[in-house]
């Protein structure tokens, strides 16, 4: 089970979000359905790291991480 840490200090997990959506199409801010039925608002930036994590975008490797 990975976690993820929010930009806010909040943490994550993952596998339990069942979809990401943006709540108005004029804002920054998202909102990540989760199977308890809460939803958490996240930003642009949690998404991405959200997604990063479940394996959906690739992570780039850093030359220094060599």
């Amino acid at each position: 089970m990975a976690f993820v840490e929010l930009e806010d200090g909040s943490w994550i997990n993952h596998e339990l979000v069942e979809l990401i959506y943006k709540t108005q199409l004029n804002t920054e801010f998202w909102a990540a359905a989760m199977t308890n039925g809460n939803p958490a608002l996240i930003t642009d930036n949690d998404r991405v790291r959200i997604l990063k994590t479940a394996g959906f975008v690739r992570i780039k490797k850093e030359k220094d991480d060599e």
